[in-house]
């Protein structure tokens, strides 16, 4: 199959409502809400524990480390007021993107065990850099960094034959992922999961994080979302974090660095606070 047909193929999957992954109706739910100005914490709440296992989860990523705040939050109300909307939206993205996750299965030589705990290494490293380079919102780099590779997750799943030949592929050349898909599937997973990502009408922001975090298009502009991302990535693979597919890490970009403004002495301390809030945050989502 030349590779026009194959991304016509994609473009066919992708445009089949039925068959794709859409986003949770909880996540949907609040998010209309969010929209309106006059939205109260009770209504809020009152979303959010429509899934209790969702609501438990988001307490307890509340109460961890991750934020390190004073006090207890006892409650969905005081989370609300304590975090913010913007924070309390990302923790039920977390949570419900990974129920998603895990209702998934694909071909064996795809883990997608070690799939989703590489999403949430990713997503803990790109708010850990974010916070480091004191990102107006590490919250939206956390977002980016957990749904990167959605896209590994459309191929895994509905393209079963195709990206099984990838992962072989991988192994044995120990190509990059995205060079593997080009030539396999005729287009890679960035791709398709900046068109997932548009379709479920996420921010243009998620979706530059989605579309960009390989930095393979140097005409693309660089924000430091993404190069949170990019960076953030990068050293969930170098930690082990799950597995994304790759055989090696990747080679940083140094304009990720340079836009974040992160002194690489830095480094050390960051991957210790990554792998600290890693296996804190898979051990709340995973029960």
């Amino acid at each position: 199959m030349d590779p026009a047909a194959k991304t016509n193929k994609i473009d066919r999957m992708l445009r089949s409502v039925d068959r794709l992954p859409t986003l949770p109706t909880v996540y949907t739910k609040l998010t209309q809400l969010l929209r309106s100005p006059n939205a109260t914490v009770k209504e809020i709440g009152g979303i959010i524990s429509e899934d209790q296992a969702m609501a438990v989860k988001v307490l307890k990523i509340a109460n961890s480390a991750f934020y390190g705040l004073p006090n207890k939050v006892g409650s969905l109300k005081h989370a609300i007021v304590i975090l913010g909307l913007n924070q309390i939206r990302t923790l039920v993205l977390a949570t419900s993107t990974l129920q998603m996750f895990q209702k998934f299965e694909s071909d064996h030589s795809f883990d997608m065990q070690k799939f989703w705990e590489h999403s949430i290494g990713c997503a803990v490293a790109a708010r850990v850099l974010a916070e480091t380079a004191s990102l107006r919102s590490p919250d939206d780099a956390f977002t980016g960094g957990l749904l990167h590779d959605i896209g590994k997750l459309v191929h895994a799943v509905y393209l079963q034959e195709e990206f099984a030949a990838v992962v072989a592929d991988v192994e044995e050349s120990e190509l990059p992922i995205i060079e593997s898909e080009k030539k396999i599937i005729g287009c890679d997973h960035t791709y398709t999961g900046k068109e997932l990502a548009i379709k479920w009408g996420l921010s243009q922001g998620t979706v530059a994080m989605i579309a960009q975090h390989h930095l393979s298009d140097s005409s693309d502009e660089l924000t430091k979302e993404v190069a949170a991302v990019h960076i953030g990535n990068i050293l969930s693979i170098a930690l082990g974090l799950g597995s994304g597919g790759e055989k090696k890490a990747p080679v940083a970009d140094m304009k990720a660095w340079e836009i974040l403004g992160i002194e690489l002495s830095n480094l050390e301390s960051i991957m210790l606070r990554i792998d600290k809030f890693f296996n804190e945050s898979v051990a709340i989502l995973k029960n």
